[in-house]
């Protein structure tokens, strides 16, 4: 054998020779095999997204109707809670005590002034220390030590005068407190879509509290821990309300000045 022959006959073959004549092609139903089982465990992906989300969306609507219940109830409450405020002598607390409604008279704002000088007896003109802003038609108490007398105004308020409805019955004497009342009333309403909702109504204004309501109950009772029959005798009111379409469920206590 000649000197070419010999290194022509062991010259160093390519590599991917050898791969490429003896390598098996991917078969079609293979790869079907592999887009069938891609196609489940995206499927299985989205359906697990989408519970997540399902899951996420339930959970935040339900914290906002927990936060809605709460709010609507601490408004009701703390209202409640100055119904005892300008009790009159003779007078109840509440003008009306139902299971789903309730009305009262308190001082929501908090306005009062006090007389600056005597109002003698028959007198409907009461000078005040600051009466600007109370609203013809109010209701207001004068309120000495031993007791408040309701009226109400029959104009709007000047800075230092009260026009009262009714000539006082009785002598003032100066620094005698006057009270500013709003006439409230919470109530269960239903639209014509058939929702239920808690009402609240200020001076004859109305408003939405809850907007999807189940259940409103309000339960009276009196000293000895009774249900009270009568108006006079509540001390204490029980508040429970339910919504949402999760039925939540919140009841409250609260004590009543009298």
């Amino acid at each position: 054998m000649t000197l070419s022959r010999f290194f022509a006959s062991h010259q160093a073959k390519p590599a991917w020779s050898g791969w490429r004549l003896n390598a098996r092609g991917v078969s079609l139903i293979e790869l079907l095999i592999a887009l069938a089982i891609s196609s489940v465990a995206i499927s299985a992906a989205i359906q697990a997204f989408a519970a997540y989300g399902a899951r996420l969306s339930s959970q935040h609507a339900s914290m906002t109707a927990n936060q809605e219940l709460r709010l609507g109830m601490d408004v009701l409450c703390s209202e409640l809670r100055l119904a005892g405020g300008g009790l009159l002598v003779g007078d109840t607390v509440f003008a009306k005590m139902e299971a789903d409604e309730v009305e009262f008279f308190a001082n929501l704002s908090g306005s009062s002034t006090i007389l600056t000088q005597m109002a003698e007896a028959g007198r409907q003109d009461l000078p005040v220390e600051d009466g600007a802003d109370w609203p013809k038609g109010k209701q207001v108490l004068l309120c000495t030590a031993a007791r408040c007398v309701w009226n109400r105004l029959a104009a709007d308020g000047r800075k230092q005068t009260l026009m009262l409805l009714s000539p006082t019955l009785e002598q003032y004497q100066p620094k005698t407190a006057v009270l500013l009342l709003n006439r409230v009333r919470y109530y269960v309403k239903r639209s014509d879509e058939g929702i239920q909702r808690l009402m609240r109504e200020v001076d004859g204004v109305a408003s939405a509290v809850l907007n999807d309501v189940s259940d409103v109950q309000v339960q009276y009772y009196n000293q000895s821990g009774g249900m009270a029959n009568d108006a006079r005798d509540v001390v204490r009111v029980r508040v429970t309300i339910q919504a949402g379409r999760q039925g939540l469920r919140l009841s409250r206590d609260i004590a009543i000045r009298i």
